[in-house]
């Protein structure tokens, strides 16, 4: 999955980029959210800057993750993708010093992830930032995904994977709710 990720050309991905986040932006959910959490993409991912700009520009609270400790993350508010700094990974991430916004505030999440299912489970880089952190709050979640890693068949999962309300990508919105 990573090696197709990887030779996908700038057009493509630029394009693939613009319809995820028109389509997020076109959301019930999304638009009627108060409280925005959304990953800060790597360049292998489906890029969010776009999307953090948007809920920013409408006044809407907006957090990214931080990493704390291994295996743990936290939901800090920024103002905006200036403040965004290198972090665990080498992802961006806000300053130690951003406020923490607790989980159960959050309306809307938009998660990362290397693969999914109709089912609305996601696979992601392994580390189960995520799906401790999706646990703790009652928030709409989209997982956001390249439509050729979208798997017609079930995905392996543990009892510790939290499936997402919808699954985003170029061609369609996946919801099972």
């Amino acid at each position: 999955m990573l090696a197709l990720r990887a030779a996908e050309t700038p057009e493509a991905r630029r394009l693939r980029d613009r319809a995820i986040t028109e389509a997020v932006c076109g959301l019930d959910a999304y638009q009627s959210a108060r409280t925005i959490f959304c990953y800060c993409a790597t360049a292998e991912e489906i890029a969010t800057d776009a999307i953090i700009s948007d809920a920013l520009a409408r006044g809407k609270r907006v957090c990214v993750p931080r990493c704390e400790r291994p295996g743990e993350m936290t939901a800090r508010e920024i103002q905006s993708l200036h403040e965004l700094i290198p972090g665990k990974f080498g992802i961006r991430e806000p300053q130690a010093d951003r406020p923490i916004i607790a989980p159960e505030e959050i309306d809307f999440c938009i998660v990362p992830c290397l693969c999914a299912d109709l089912e609305g489970f996601r696979l992601g880089y392994g580390g189960g930032y995520y799906d401790r952190f999706l646990c703790q709050t009652s928030a709409f979640t989209a997982a956001l995904c390249d439509f050729s890693r979208l798997l017609r068949t079930p995905l392996p999962r543990e009892a510790t994977d939290i499936p997402c309300d919808c699954i985003i990508t170029e061609r369609q919105v996946h919801s099972e709710k």
